[in-house]
């Protein structure tokens, strides 16, 4: 009997293991979500975000942990790929809670964003990232942290300056179909009816699915615009620029910051020379000392086989802006309260700033200088 009886304690506790392991798993763990496309056609975009996280968490683990509350926590990313869907990245950040309880998701592309922006203060999450649509921070949503300025503060930098440096009298567009690429274009199209620039041509894609631009080129070369305004990421950018050429196409791009290092890569630097891009920062703010020292110490020791993009250095920014809001809010988490501890821990110490933003204003908008730059010799640097 008493054998028996020792079993039958023996069998209860393993039963009851099976439902305490999981959590004792996840009890010293601050679960922070990236929801990104981790395949497909932009999926450099997703892995280099990806990338970015995971580098800061090592760093902040590596350092001792996170404490809060007079806790210690390691800090753990959990990734989802949503293959650039909003249906998808709503349902990744849905199972990210339910699974691992995370309540800060990093995200950059503007569709998907916009998808989750309808649930997240429902869920108790909070967002943060590089997205651009300009809606995601003029609908009162308490829960969103953007890193950089609007898909249309941009697009009116770029068209300003395709104005002023291009001396253009006609241009034409060329966009992805996203939230971004609208946004993007509206913003083009304001500036340059007000300064009296014709539109001749107006063309769009879809990036996660094209490859072949040439239909759309083709009627783009036909306008002779004086310029052409194109919003997309690395891939499809660097496509539609190498068809370009393929078609003979002389006329200069103005690109956005979707067009990062591996968009370089791909065309090389004969190919963009003269191009028009905004720069994050300015020649009176230059890149800090942190993004150096992430490109040539933290993300070479990770070994990751891709190209370090500046993608990564917002993500890598966000977690560490993240859990200083954590610490400073004595929760991991209270979304709201973390999202109102943030403004008290930017700017970050100079070793990890890699963003150079200064502030947030309250509707969530990070404060960040920038300038207009021009491709020579592959390096884009500030206009004169």
């Amino acid at each position: 009997m008493k054998k028996a009886m020792i079993g039958m304690s023996m069998i209860v506790l393993w039963c009851a293991s099976l439902f305490v392991v999981p959590f004792l798993a996840y009890g010293d763990e601050v679960n922070i979500g990236v929801i990104m496309p981790l395949t497909g056609k932009v999926a450099a975009v997703g892995i280099d975000t990806l990338h970015g996280a995971q580098i800061a968490a090592k760093e902040i683990n590596d350092e001792g942990g996170l404490n809060v509350g007079g806790k210690n926590y390691m800090i753990t990313i959990r990734q989802y790929d949503d293959e650039a869907s909003a249906a998808k990245a709503v349902a990744g950040m849905q199972l990210l809670k339910d699974r691992y309880n995370v309540r800060v998701v990093i995200q950059g592309l503007s569709g998907p964003t916009m998808a989750c922006l309808e649930k997240n203060e429902r869920l108790g999450v909070l967002i943060i990232g590089f997205f651009k649509a300009p809606e995601a921070t003029t609908r009162g949503n308490k829960l969103v942290l953007r890193h950089q300025q609007t898909a249309d503060d941009d697009a009116r930098d770029c068209a300003r300056a395709a104005v002023k440096i291009l001396k253009a009298k006609t241009y034409a567009l060329i966009s992805d179909t996203s939230d971004w690429g609208k946004a993007s274009a509206e913003g083009y199209e304001d500036v340059f009816e007000k300064l009296g620039v014709k539109k001749v041509a107006s063309e769009w894609f879809d990036e996660r699915t094209q490859t072949d631009f040439r239909g759309q080129l083709t009627k783009i070369k036909a306008a002779k615009p004086d310029v052409i305004m194109l919003t997309g990421h690395d891939e499809s950018s660097a496509g539609v620029i190498t068809q370009a050429h393929e078609l003979g196409i002389k006329t200069p791009f103005v690109v956005t910051t979707g067009f990062g290092v591996t968009g370089e890569k791909l065309t090389g630097p004969k190919l963009i020379e003269g191009y028009l891009r905004r720069i994050e920062f300015t020649s009176k703010t230059p890149w800090p000392p942190a993004n150096a020292r992430y490109r040539t110490q933290l993300y070479p020791a990770m070994g990751f086989k891709e190209p370090a993009a500046g993608y990564g250095l917002s993500s890598y920014a966000s977690v560490h802006i993240i859990a200083r809001a954590m610490q400073k809010a004595g929760t991991i988490t209270d979304a709201l309260k973390i999202r109102q501890a943030v403004p008290s821990v930017v700017p970050l110490p100079e070793k990890y700033n890699t963003t150079g933003v200064t502030g947030f204003l309250e509707n969530g908008t990070g404060i960040i200088t920038g300038e207009m730059g021009v491709y020579r010799d592959g390096k884009l640097v500030p206009m004169k």
